[in-house]
């Protein structure tokens, strides 16, 4: 099972750093634990939307093939 991404994004009200999963900010409404004030998934709909962006963009890079080391091994050198 896939762990999920935990991010720390600032609470607009007291600064204080929240750390929870990145789907915890789309609810439809949650408080700050720091300071109890009502938080709203609009809010954050921009950092998470980039944020998300981000995590793809890695996964599509660690995807990729990885070249070659240039010894005509195809990059899988075996020793023998």
């Amino acid at each position: 099972m896939p762990t999920e991404e935990h991010v720390a994004l600032e609470c607009p009200y007291c600064r204080g750093e929240i750390y929870r999963p990145l789907k915890w900010f789309k609810q439809a409404y949650f408080t700050c634990p720091a300071c109890d004030g009502g938080l709203t998934a609009d809010q954050f709909t921009a950092i998470v939307g980039d944020l998300e962006q981000a995590f793809e963009e890695t996964i599509d890079e660690m995807m990729q093939d990885i070249p070659g080391c240039g010894c005509n091994c195809g990059g899988n050198k075996t020793t023998d």
